[in-house]
């Protein structure tokens, strides 16, 4: 038995944000001793409740084989702490995920330059702007953005870190193949390109506002430092500012005025000693002597965009931010001959072939232009990763697709 469908077993039968993986784990030395365990060592396990016995004892590994047959057939990676791949910072928390669903590559935490962008849903205009910019400046200053990337400021600097041309890391309150908020989906391909799409909640686990504050701490513990942008004194944020400190990481805030509802979290951050910064150089200057690949002169760098009330806009959306990137797609990417497919589409199942079946050789598609198929929009993405997967289309640059 491997390790990786225990692991998956424990996490379903024990949920997100517990601390008892790590209890477990240290009683009895090994995972497989965990599923092992018969009713004589539960019971001795004086801090285990009835319902965790219970639990335990129930060795039926149905549920977590059909995840594992659902991620290897749709591209999900299953990463758990027995693997060489799990992120060396989520070791060192108690409450650290039993499993991570991962969609794209992880960085080197070891040995790359994370920071976490977090604030507000209820962005206001300069909010956005500074978000941006610091995403922007951290991601040309060499730092991977870490996020959660909700509405607001964290897909703001997120977005800011991607026109850079950098990296970035979204950590979701919801399963890997719900598209929350559902505006996000661009975002979240895009970032799965470059970056990595992580969760710790299993397929289809819906958006629940419990979900958030547990996350947080992953969001925190993979960072070095996290930079509050905006949030008010209520703000989700302030939890990962809260989980940040307990786990030793620096805190920055971005400040804001003093009338200013969004900045009064924020504010109260630096009176209660949170560094202050207003530009991604005040966060990477702390880090230059630790981190190699981290630049200064980069980090000063402003995006240049025609019209910066756009980016601020909250009408900016994630079809314009893609047809912004600097990338164009070649002729010689995108033209192909209608009459010689080199696919044979008589692999695909029913709606893989609707997907497929609606694009037109030589034109890109982006999932925005797909989005008037009738399927729901969590499901096409999924579609269109086992279309790549079995060949049938190809991405390109900005978000587009390309019909083999």
């Amino acid at each position: 038995m491997l390790d990786k469908e225990i692991w998956l077993w424990l996490s379903l039968h024990f949920g997100a944000g517990s601390s008892i993986y790590h209890k477990l784990y240290l009683h009895f030395g090994s995972v497989a001793k965990i599923y092992d365990c018969d009713d004589a060592d539960v019971d001795s396990i004086s801090w285990l409740a009835s319902h965790q016995k219970r639990r335990l004892l129930d060795k039926n590994l149905d549920h977590a084989h059909e995840i594992m047959d659902w991620c290897d057939y749709y591209g999900v990676d299953i990463i758990t702490p027995s693997d060489e791949s799990y992120p060396v910072p989520l070791r060192a928390i108690e409450k650290y995920p039993a499993v991570l669903y991962c969609r794209g590559k992880l960085p080197d935490f070891e040995n790359e330059l994370c920071i976490s962008v977090v604030g507000t849903r209820k962005l206001t205009v300069e909010g956005q702007r500074n978000a941006y910019n610091l995403g922007y400046g951290l991601a040309k200053g060499g730092a991977v953005v870490v996020s959660g990337g909700a509405k607001g400021i964290d897909s703001v600097a997120q977005k800011g870190a991607l026109y850079a041309g950098g990296s970035s890391v979204a950590v979701l309150g919801c399963g890997i193949d719900v598209v929350y908020p559902k505006e996000n989906v661009l975002l979240f391909e895009k970032i799965a390109r470059v970056g990595a799409v992580i969760t710790e909640y299993p397929p289809k686990t819906p958006p629940l506002g419990t979900n958030f504050p547990i996350r947080n701490r992953i969001i925190s513990a993979l960072s070095v430092a996290t930079v509050v942008v905006e949030a008010d004194i209520n703000s989700g944020a302030l939890i990962t500012a809260r989980l940040a400190l307990e786990q030793g990481k620096d805190l920055f805030a971005y400040p804001g005025p003093v009338n200013s509802f969004a900045s009064k979290g924020t504010n109260r951050l630096i009176s209660e000693g949170a560094k202050v910064a207003t530009e991604a150089i005040d966060v990477l200057e702390q880090y230059m002597d630790a981190y190699t690949g981290i630049n200064l002169p980069a980090s000063k760098l402003k995006p240049d965009l025609r019209n910066t009330n756009k980016v601020a806009s909250n009408n900016f959306s994630e079809s314009s931010f893609y047809a912004n990137l600097k990338t164009t797609i070649s002729s010689k990417e995108t033209v192909k001959k209608e009459s010689a497919p080199a696919f044979d589409s008589s692999c695909l199942d029913e709606r893989e072939k609707l997907v497929y079946d609606s694009m037109e050789f030589g034109k890109p598609a982006s999932l925005d232009s797909m989005s008037k198929i009738d399927i729901e929009v969590s499901e096409l993405a999924s579609i269109i990763t086992m279309l790549e997967i079995k060949g049938a289309i190809e991405s390109a640059p900005g978000g587009f697709y390309i019909k083999k």
